[in-house]
């Protein structure tokens, strides 16, 4: 079983740490709000009030074990962010997860140790974007090197047609990677 830390149970924390349990991760989650804390208790295997800034509290909850860690901080809290990623770093944690809202804290994130930066309101707003430009496209993901992979509806035009007859691949570049009948 995979072992998460979850720092910060903001909407985008709380959401992680859920998701994570869900698919059956052992989840610590970490805030400063008692009242965070309290609404997450009975979901995760432990919810903790700490200071993610203090390596004595961090070492003290174990989170050395963990195999990756999750800085679900907001701008507000930038500076936690840093020394929470530094310290989690230290204490062993291989992957440190770390949101942010801009390249230039993004890039000082890594500095601090930072394994991957996330910017969950610029992503969403891309995933968004290209649904609402593409309307046969239920949804999406940015693969490396330019490739995405989409769940398309059918459209009108192409229903009861064979993949040769509509020539996918030489008119608009796709290649399709299976097919739901509904």
């Amino acid at each position: 079983m995979r072992t998460y830390v979850v720092v910060g149970l903001g909407q985008f924390g709380e959401h992680v740490a859920r998701r994570l349990t869900e698919a059956g991760g052992e989840v610590l989650a970490v805030d400063l709000s008692l009242e965070r804390v309290e609404a997450l208790k009975d979901e995760v295997v432990q919810a903790v009030r700490a200071d993610c800034t203090s390596e004595e509290a961090m070492k003290a909850l174990g989170v050395g074990k963990a195999e990756t860690a999750v800085i679900a901080l907001g701008e507000e809290d930038f500076e936690a962010a840093v020394l929470g990623t530094s310290v989690l770093k230290g204490l062993g944690v291989k992957t440190v997860v770390a949101r942010s809202s801009n390249r230039q804290r993004g890039k000082i994130l890594a500095l601090a140790g930072a394994t991957r930066v996330v910017y969950p309101e610029a992503e969403m707003g891309d995933q968004l974007a290209r649904l609402l430009l593409h309307t046969s496209m239920q949804s999406s993901t940015e693969l490396p090197n330019g490739y995405a992979l989409a769940e398309l509806r059918v459209p009108e035009h192409a229903a009861g047609k064979s993949l040769q007859e509509l020539r996918l691949r030489q008119t608009h570049g796709l290649n399709v990677v299976a097919i739901q009948h509904r």
